[in-house]
């Protein structure tokens, strides 16, 4: 019985535990920071503000490049396009907005939705914006031109994000009415609707390898599915609504941040391979937002206290 057991026990594989730095905080915002997304080469730090502004910031060291303005209401949510040329914003004035990003000029409003646009998403291909609402709608529009390609319905009450596959098949869209619908992008239609119980959905994301679509939710919990629509995990820990979501470049990491209000947030960081927890980050505010940067172990966060942190991640 003792080599046997000897075997067993060298076969239990441990999930590495994630290290980090001391984050870099930025604090050049003056409202709450909804949205930020690195630039394709990782080089450049998009935030968007309840401060009616886009800064852009150099994600090696936090310097401010560039403010960007032009909405009339909080600055929910912000996206580089794949080629990095453009940026894409989403407000509570109704709209959505893309920017050249060189020469940080208006190039093309979207509009269509009555209420806040909280999410924004390029496809892979840069050819079309994703827009999810306030008004339970998700809309499809032309990246050159900003007009309208469809709308999708279905949702029964706010779309909080909205999220491509790396194919750019499938589109995901994450409701306050508890549900996550994945949507067949070539016909606009619905694929199928994931429906954890009585939780509304607050984030969601693709893993780059499109295996897996993760979702926040209010209570806390965070649900993984494969990409059929399998439950994969249901990952416990968090005290609060997980109101973000993204994996790592290399999708063996799983990243959500919470919060609650005006307090202290945390980021959990989980294991991919084995859904256990790898790590924790904690904020000085709510966490409202995240992302990864590609192809680096880099991590952004952006909070209700106005502040955004930066990690460098490693494993020991």
């Amino acid at each position: 019985m003792i080599p046997r057991l000897l075997f067993a026990v060298a076969a239990v594989a441990f999930p590495s535990q994630i290290i980090a730095q001391e984050p870099l905080v930025l604090k050049g915002h003056t409202g709450w920071v909804g949205g930020v997304a690195f630039s394709p080469d990782g080089k450049t730090l998009a935030t968007a503000s309840a401060d009616k502004t886009v800064k852009l910031c150099d994600a090696e060291t936090g310097k401010q490049l560039a403010t960007i303005e032009g909405h009339t209401d909080y600055v929910s949510s912000v996206a580089f396009s794949p080629d990095g040329k453009l940026l894409a914003t989403g407000s509570y004035d109704h709209s959505a907005k893309i920017w050249n990003v060189e020469g940080r000029t208006e190039r093309v409003a979207v509009r269509g939705h009555t209420g806040a646009v909280l999410s924004v998403a390029f496809s892979p291909d840069g050819k079309t914006l994703a827009t999810g609402s306030i008004d339970g709608t998700v809309r499809l529009s032309r990246t050159e031109t900003g007009k309208e390609i469809a709308v999708l319905t279905g949702h029964k009450s706010w779309v909080n994000a909205v999220a491509y596959d790396s194919r750019g098949t499938v589109l995901a869209s994450a409701s306050s009415d508890a549900t996550v619908k994945l949507w067949d992008v070539a016909g606009f239609k619905e694929r199928m609707t994931l429906a954890p119980k009585a939780a509304e959905i607050r984030s969601i994301a693709f893993s780059p390898d499109s295996k897996f679509v993760a979702a926040g939710t209010r209570y806390g919990v965070v649900k993984v599915w494969s990409a059929e629509g399998e439950e994969m995990a249901s990952l416990r820990g968090h005290t609060a609504d997980v109101w973000a979501v993204a994996f790592s470049p290399d999708s063996k990491t799983l990243a959500s941040g919470d919060g609650d209000w005006n307090r202290p947030g945390e980021v959990r960081l989980w294991d991919t391979t084995t859904w256990k927890e790898s790590g924790k980050l904690k904020t000085s505010g709510e966490v409202l937002c995240l992302a990864f940067a590609p192809k680096k172990n880099i991590l952004a966060a952006g909070c209700w206290d106005k502040t955004v942190a930066i990690w460098k991640l490693g494993e020991k």
